[in-house]
């Protein structure tokens, strides 16, 4: 009964809510919300899935914010990896491919469930599609050093100030984000070292006659 009335009321807000922009935010945060009670509830994502397609449905919908939480509760909760990438490319063919916000998600998406090929492939087309965007290109060139390929990071960097030769400070911040990115990659890396060395140092015992010492 209760999840007959938790539909009923998700499927009542959209209903409602219809055709008003000034409420498509909080309708898609709603939706993607009710969704994900619904799968928690038994784990089915068939009714999940149900609500999502009936938001993208409503007229002035939020497309990002929906395609965020169903992409999200597919890949992290259901594990539905593959169904999760058709949900990129929905997206995509619905105006996404020209923001560069989708690319950086997309690329964020496959650089934790795909290999080094296929996050390179989409890192590429996502250049390619919003060459005037330098968050897109700095997160191709920050995707290299995460993958440990530094040549490769300082390859597409240098492309992507060639491409901004005209604007000094797209030149600047991509500069200083990808160097960023690399010291905090270091850091990390060298206090991780650091602290495996800790544990297998074995504290020094002290000489013979060290606690008689002491003790006078």
């Amino acid at each position: 009964m209760e999840r007959v009335d938790a539909r009923r009321r998700a499927y009542e807000l959209l209903d409602k809510a219809d055709g008003d922009p000034t409420r498509a935010r909080g309708r898609a945060v709603r939706c993607c919300e009710m969704a994900l009670n619904l799968y928690m509830e038994d784990g089915d994502m068939k009714e999940a899935r149900g609500l999502f397609r009936g938001g993208l449905m409503q007229r002035d919908a939020d497309y990002g914010t929906i395609y965020r939480g169903w992409i999200a509760m597919e890949a992290d909760h259901a594990g539905n990896v593959d169904f999760a990438r058709t949900l990129f490319e929905e997206w995509r063919a619905l105006g996404g491919g020209r923001d560069g916000g989708f690319w950086c998600r997309y690329v964020l998406f496959e650089s934790r469930h795909g290999g080094a090929r296929r996050v390179r492939d989409v890192a590429e087309t996502a250049v390619a599609a919003c060459p005037d965007d330098p968050a897109v290109h700095a997160k191709y060139a920050k995707l290299e050093l995460r993958l440990g390929h530094e040549d490769r990071a300082f390859a597409v960097l240098g492309r992507a100030l060639a491409a901004f030769k005209s604007d000094a400070a797209a030149q600047e911040w991509l500069v200083d984000e990808v160097r960023g990115y690399r010291d905090a990659l270091r850091r990390h890396s060298l206090n991780g070292r650091l602290r495996s060395c800790y544990r297998v140092i074995k504290p020094c015992r002290p000489p013979h006659g060290y606690e008689r010492l002491l003790s006078v």
